[in-house]
C-alpha cells in the first residue's frame, strides 16, 4: 500500500542573482513540482520565501514497509531546482562532508502521521497551503526540540493535523493548512489530557524565540508562498 513521508528543505540565494534568472528558475521548479503531483511521485508540494531563505516542503509518496529516507534528504538536489543560485550547506554523508544547495530539516513536531495516501489525502481541497518560520534562541533549542519530541511521542495532544513543524541550525519551518480547524487530530486517535504539554507551558514557551517584529508579538511569522500544488480527493484531482 502506498504511503507517505513528508519532508521539509532550507535554501538561501546567493547575493546579487539575476532576477530574470531566478524568474525562470522559480517557473521550472513549479511545473516540475505540479509534474511530480500530477504523476504521483508527490502528494503535495509548496516553497516558501522569507527575504534570501527559501522553505519547501513535500510529501514523497513510497511503495512499500518504508520510504528511501536517503534519496528524500537530498530530493531537491537530485532534482536540481534552482541549481547555481543557492549557496550551498556542509552536510554530512556518513562519515563524509559534502556540499547540498537544500539542507534537510529534521522533523520536530506534528499532530498526525500518514497511514496510507488514501488517509492522507484532503478532502476536500484546502483553502490555502501555507509557510511560517521561527528563530529559536541558540541556548533554548535542545529545551524546545526535547519537549515537541515529548508531545509527539506521548500522542494525544488534538491540533491541525496537516501541520509539520522540522528545524535545521535554529530555524523553524512549519508547513500548514487553512482553515487549520478542519480535520482535528492527535497521533494517537485520542483526545485526553496532555502532561507533556503542561511542561512545555511551564517553561515559558515565548522565552524560547528570537522573535520577529513583524511577526506582532507571535512565535512564528506567516511568509510568502511561491507555489503550491496538492491532491486533493480519491479521484487524484490537484489544486
Amino acid at each position: 500500500m502506498a504511503n507517505v513521508e513528508r519532508a521539509s528543505y532550507r535554501a538561501v540565494l546567493k547575493p546579487g542573482i539575476d532576477s530574470a534568472a531566478l524568474d525562470r528558475a522559480l517557473r521550472e521548479a513549479s511545473d516540475r513540482a505540479q509534474t511530480m503531483v500530477d504523476d504521483g511521485t508527490l502528494l503535495t508540494a509548496g516553497l516558501y520565501r522569507h527575504g534570501e531563505q527559501l522553505f519547501l516542503y513535500t510529501e514523497h509518496i513510497y511503495e512499500g514497509d518504508r520510504p528511501d529516507l536517503e534519496s528524500i534528504r537530498v530530493a531537491p538536489d537530485t532534482w536540481g531546482w534552482l541549481h547555481g543560485l543557492l549557496r550551498p550547506f556542509p552536510a554530512m554523508r556518513g562519515r563524509d562532508v559534502e556540499d547540498v544547495e537544500w539542507a534537510y530539516m529534521h522533523p520536530v513536531f506534528w499532530f498526525d502521521e500518514p497511514k496510507s495516501v488514501d488517509y492522507y489525502t484532503r478532502r476536500p481541497a484546502p483553502d490555502a497551503r501555507c509557510g511560517r518560520i521561527a528563530v529559536l534562541y541558540p541556548d533554548k533549542l535542545m529545551e524546545y526540540v526535547c519537549h515537541h519530541q515529548a508531545i509527539v511521542r506521548e500522542g494525544t495532544f488534538v491540533g491541525d493535523r496537516y501541520q509539520f513543524i522540522s528545524i535545521h541550525d535554529n530555524m523553524l519551518f512549519s508547513y500548514f493548512e487553512t482553515p487549520r480547524d478542519r480535520g482535528r487530530q492527535s497521533i494517537s486517535g485520542a483526545d485526553g489530557p496532555s502532561r507533556e504539554i503542561e511542561e512545555w507551558i511551564a517553561v515559558d514557551p515565548a522565552s524560547h524565540f528570537n522573535h520577529f517584529p513583524e511577526a506582532n508579538g507571535s512565535d512564528f511569522l506567516v511568509i510568502d508562498t511561491l507555489f503550491d500544488f496538492g491532491r486533493s480527493s480519491s479521484r487524484g484531482e490537484e489544486s
